[in-house]
């Protein structure tokens, strides 16, 4: 939590020197799909049916700020809310977690630009309930950086798709001698960019 509030006291310090300097800040928004990572869970229902929820999985909401400082050079801090569940009437089972990414990209054309940067991954945790409690243990996972590439095709000013990939590791809190947990992903973004 202490290294997140650091993250935002650095980006407001980021934005209020952009100002000054005369760098466009702009406010952005996103949802992703993601895929990959270790299976947390492999849930099976009582009418047959089966669901797995992986580390690297599966929506990402996310909100923060671009800096242009120049026509092809721009960086990114963006917060989001990343997570991969299984619901059933009678009890769930879901891996959390909140990402705090830093990113520079560097436009290549009109459409096109690449990038990467720096993921800051806190509040990792898996929770079950109900009769899915016997299918994962309840279980906190240390903050754990880990390294973004992405790619974003953009249409017009306001809009872009992003085709990312994420490499982290996470490492339990809770039960310290378990292995590693692989939560690297590849995804796929839309993402919003007010004027």
């Amino acid at each position: 939590m202490k290294k997140s509030i650091a993250c935002a006291t650095m980006l407001l310090a980021m934005t209020g020197g952009a100002f000054a300097q005369g760098v466009q800040v702009r406010p952005l928004i996103g949802m992703g799909l993601t895929f990959g990572g270790d299976t947390i869970a492999d849930v099976t229902y009582t009418n047959g049916d089966s669901a797995k929820v992986h580390a690297g999985g599966l929506i990402a909401f996310s909100g923060g700020l671009e800096l242009q400082f120049t026509p092809l050079v721009s960086a990114q801090a963006i917060v989001s809310y990343h997570f991969d569940r299984a619901n059933a009437s009678n009890g769930n089972v879901r891996f959390e977690r909140t990402p705090v990414e830093l990113l520079g990209h560097f436009r290549l054309n009109d459409v096109f630009r690449l990038g990467g940067g720096a993921r800051y991954t806190s509040g990792a945790k898996t929770r079950a309930s109900g009769a899915a409690s016997s299918a994962i243990l309840n279980e906190d996972f240390k903050p754990t950086w880990g390294s973004v590439v992405e790619g974003e095709f953009t249409f017009g000013r306001n809009l872009g798709l992003k085709l990312r990939y994420v490499s982290e590791k996470f490492k339990s809190k809770t039960y310290p001698f378990l292995s590693d947990v692989d939560g690297s992903h590849g995804g796929v973004y839309l993402m919003y960019y007010f004027n």
